[in-house]
């Protein structure tokens, strides 16, 4: 139980770095050629920037590309890829009758054959094979295709995807199964960070290698569905490597696909490209797009510093400042990007935001506004902006500061009705103490003289009697 939270708490805390990771905003160039796919996308891998983008958040169905995610959820919860499965054509057999035959792609497993998981991971990402996609998807499914669905419809939410959709495995024809160039970049980003996937996405080949298949002969070997990753090819491009193609009669060809090439590393996505010319003549126009942008990429894209953080960006007015009355405020980190050296990197522009005043104590590297750098109207960036140096506080100018700021505050009339209040308490003593002391003041008569008194009445009766004698 502790080993499985354990992994729980890593898994969570892998997938939220991975998160942090993704790319923001980005801008993109526009090239001197039009690509012919509906949907495309052109990501640098070393700095995560998106430099072309076209309808990439509008959704079409992925095809095969489905399997990306399939590998994913298979690779993070198989604990052995040599685990092996047994073939079952019951499975698969039903994909024979499909509406549009040509989307199915055979891996000529035969049933009874016995694969690791391994294996068929090679045979669904190289080839689309319905026969790996099925069988992984009912082994880790616990038996139920639906179930697996929902388990990459999961993944697809915890990783960000919200336009993404999956209904099957095999990414054959259903309309309800949707993405996006921007979701495949998604998946794509978090797949590659996944042991494993990259070794078996981007293989050129594979011969399956299990005992039990010695009634395969030699010539059984899987070749990447991507043709510019393979060095036989007349379509073959040196740096290319393979990842993931798919063919939808429906709606056209897709493909994710990477280059590296002069230390650069960049992924192309598109989605929906036509089977065939104006003429009817078949075409691989998803290879022709990738190829044209990763050429374009190598040919015109630079890193160039866009904003340097030794740059000064303006002054804030500083309050009791001690040693000056302003603060200067630059960058808190130089900026750069890849560059189209056809775009003049002197028209980006500075959306400066500074607060007005700051109060002394300010502290070198205290952030007090923003610099947003847009290009073409575009929001590249947004950086903030620091103090240059220390201002200390004047506390003389700070207690001047206090009395003069003091009548314009609601204080002073706090002040006024306190003292006030105090000054009628007091009133209200002295009046209580007065009348205290007039009290004390008043004679008092003596008990023995009172008029009712027994002394009084004795000494009236002798003064009678006196009276009376002759």
């Amino acid at each position: 139980m502790k080993k499985r939270f354990v992994s729980l708490v890593l898994s969570l805390l892998i997938l939220c770095c991975f998160c942090l990771e993704m790319p923001a905003k980005a801008i993109s160039f526009t090239p001197n050629f039009d690509i012919n796919s509906a949907a495309g996308l052109l990501i640098n891998l070393d700095t995560k920037e998106v430099i072309y983008q076209k309808n990439a958040d509008t959704q079409y169905m992925p095809g095969s590309l489905v399997q990306i995610m399939e590998a994913v959820v298979v690779l993070e919860n198989c604990k052995n890829l040599g685990t092996r499965i047994t073939a079952d054509k019951a499975l698969y057999d039903k994909y024979a009758d499909n509406l549009y035959p040509d989307d199915v792609r055979y891996a000529d497993i035969k049933d009874h054959d016995v694969l690791t998981v391994e294996e068929l991971l090679y045979a669904m990402m190289l080839t689309s094979s319905v026969e790996a996609s099925v069988m992984l998807a009912n082994q880790f499914g616990n038996g139920s295709m639906p179930a697996f669905v929902d388990m990459m419809n999961q993944k697809a939410r915890d990783i960000g995807c919200t336009q993404t959709h999956f209904t099957n495995v095999t990414g054959l024809y259903d309309s309800g199964q949707k993405t996006t160039a921007n979701d495949l970049a998604r998946i794509m980003e978090y797949a590659l960070s996944i042991g494993k996937f990259e070794q078996i996405a981007t293989a050129a080949s594979f011969k399956p290698f299990s005992p039990n298949l010695e009634r395969h002969d030699d010539s059984w070997v899987w070749t990447h569905s991507n043709l510019m990753a393979l060095p036989s090819s007349a379509s073959h491009v040196e740096g290319v490597k393979g990842v993931k193609t798919a063919n939808l009669t429906a709606q056209g060809r897709n493909i994710i696909t990477i280059s590296t090439r002069d230390g650069s590393s960049f992924m192309a996505i598109l989605l929906a490209a036509p089977f065939e010319d104006k003429n009817g003549k078949l075409q691989y126009y998803h290879m022709d797009d990738a190829k044209a942008l990763f050429d374009w990429a190598y040919a015109h894209f630079n890193f160039k510093t866009i904003l340097s953080d030794n740059t000064e960006l303006g002054q804030i007015t500083v309050k009791n400042g001690s040693n000056s009355d302003y603060v200067l405020v630059k960058p808190i980190s130089s900026f750069g990007m890849l560059w189209y050296d056809l775009a003049d990197v002197n028209s980006v522009t500075q959306e400066i935001e500074l607060r007005k005043t700051v109060s002394a104590p300010v502290k070198k590297g205290d952030v007090l506004g923003t610099v947003t750098l847009k290009f073409s109207g575009e929001e590249i960036t947004t950086v903030d902006l620091v103090a240059t140096s220390n201002v200390e506080l004047s506390k003389l100018k700070y207690y001047l500061a206090l009395i003069r700021y003091f009548p314009k505050t609601d204080w002073l009339t706090r002040a006024i009705l306190f003292s006030i209040l105090l000054c009628a308490i007091y009133i209200a003593l002295c009046l209580y103490s007065h009348i205290q002391y007039l009290k004390r003041r008043q004679p008092v008569t003596p008990v023995h003289l009172k008029p009712n008194s027994s002394a009084v009445k004795r000494e009236a009766r002798k003064t009678e009697y006196r009276n009376k004698e002759p």
